[in-house]
C-alpha cells in the first residue's frame, strides 16, 4: 500500500535559483492532485526545517480570500513568484516562500498561523501552505522551475522513501 500523496498526487519540486549559496536552498513542493489541483509546501531540503520557527504570515490578501461555487470565483490571482508568506525563524533570519505557478489561490493552510511547528513537523502534509488551481492544466510540467520527484531527489542527494509496499500493491510476487 502505498503513501496518500503517493497514490493520489503527482509530485514535483520548485527548484530555488535565487540563491547565491549552492548550500542553501530553498526550494518547495508542487503535488499536483489528481482534480488537477496543487497543494504548494515547503520542500525536506528547505533550511527552514532545520530552525526553529517563531511565526508564519501570510499575505493579507491571501488571509482574506475567499472563493465560492463549483468555478471557484473570486480567487486572488497569483503568478509562479508571487510571495504567500513570510516564515520568521527564532534566529531572526526570514524566508520567502512562493506560490511556484501562475494561478488562482484557492486556499491557505490558516492552521499554520496559530501551530507554525506544523510546518516544521507535518511538513509533507498537514504542514502544506496553500492549495492552487493552476492555470496550465493539461501540461503541468510547462510551468517553469518544476521538477520531477526523481530528477529533485538525485539533484538534492536525498534518498528516496516510498511507503511500505504490500501484497496488494505488489504486482511481480516480491514481498
Amino acid at each position: 500500500m502505498r503513501t496518500l500523496i503517493e497514490r493520489y498526487y503527482t509530485q514535483y519540486y520548485f527548484i530555488d535559483t535565487t540563491s547565491t549559496d549552492a548550500n542553501i536552498t530553498e526550494d518547495q513542493y508542487v503535488n499536483q492532485h489528481t482534480n488537477d489541483l496543487a497543494v504548494i509546501g515547503v520542500a525536506p531540503s528547505h533550511p527552514v526545517l532545520q530552525q526553529e520557527i517563531s511565526k508564519i504570515e501570510f499575505r493579507e490578501n491571501a488571509v482574506n480570500n475567499e472563493v465560492s461555487g463549483v468555478r471557484k470565483t473570486g480567487g486572488f490571482k497569483l503568478q509562479s513568484n508571487t510571495i504567500l508568506c513570510v516564515i520568521t525563524c527564532s534566529n531572526g533570519k526570514e524566508y520567502f516562500l512562493r506560490s511556484c505557478l501562475k494561478g488562482k489561490l484557492l486556499e491557505i493552510n490558516k492552521e499554520l498561523i496559530n501551530n507554525p511547528s506544523l510546518l516544521k513537523t507535518n511538513h509533507a502534509t498537514s504542514g502544506y501552505l496553500a492549495i492552487i488551481e493552476p492555470m496550465i492544466k493539461d501540461k503541468f510540467m510547462e510551468n517553469p522551475g518544476l521538477i520531477k520527484f526523481e530528477e529533485y531527489h538525485t539533484l538534492r542527494n536525498i534518498p528516496i522513501q516510498k511507503g511500505p509496499v504490500f501484497l496488494k500493491d505488489n504486482t511481480n510476487g516480491e514481498d
